[in-house]
């Protein structure tokens, strides 16, 4: 049990690194197995019809939903990674509950899984992951500066600008990282919107 134990940690402490290593590329899960041995397809073949796609996305919401409340904090982070794989509302929802999680990781890959599906309701996201910033653990909050900066919402500025001064280099290096991903985004929007107005002219 002890063996079980440590090398459940050794995985999540990898695969939070790999997620730092790739902060700002396209984090994609791939399809794999929760800890029962049920195949999760929250990402299925584009051979599938429509009526099927969607039929089996359903089924792994709500499987992993019933996941979430599992004792195993792996298996909860497990069924946190697969959530951020559907897009749905209650994926959402479901997972900026698990931002209080008693369990670092499972906190820490909620926060990664909300950096994919803030976009289906901003203001719900950023209500969730703005006053996480406080979370005692600096994986936890490096995480969710991560998310804020994929999200790229010029309402995180003033917090991650706190950060900046965060007792924690990682920290800081990713507040500083995701200020950038605002501060271009805002620019791209700025620039977009002139070159509009001055095409409208002509």
């Amino acid at each position: 049990m002890k063996g079980k134990n440590i090398l459940k940690t050794t995985l999540l402490i990898t695969a939070l690194i790999a997620s730092f290593v790739t902060v700002g590329s396209s984090l994609a899960v791939p399809a794999g197995y929760l800890s029962d041995g049920k195949q999760i397809c929250a990402t299925p073949s584009a051979s599938l019809s429509l009526n099927s796609t969607e039929y089996a996305a359903m089924e792994d919401l709500e499987y992993l939903l019933q996941k979430l409340d599992d004792p195993d904090p792996f298996v909860r982070v497990e069924a946190v990674q697969g959530l951020g794989e559907i897009h749905k509302v209650q994926s959402l929802v479901s997972v900026s509950k698990r931002l209080l999680d008693n369990d670092i990781y499972v906190r820490a890959f909620a926060a990664e899984a909300l950096g994919k599906l803030g976009r289906i309701d901003i203001s719900l996201a950023l209500s969730e992951l703005l006053p996480a910033l406080s979370d005692p653990s600096p994986y936890v909050r490096a995480m969710i500066v991560a998310a804020l900066g994929e999200l790229k919402h010029a309402k995180a500025t003033n917090e991650l600008r706190q950060l900046i001064h965060d007792k924690d280099e990682t920290v800081r290096g990713m507040a500083a990282w995701a200020l950038n991903q605002i501060t271009t985004s805002q620019s791209s929007l700025i620039s977009s919107s002139l070159d509009y107005d001055c095409l409208g002219r002509y």
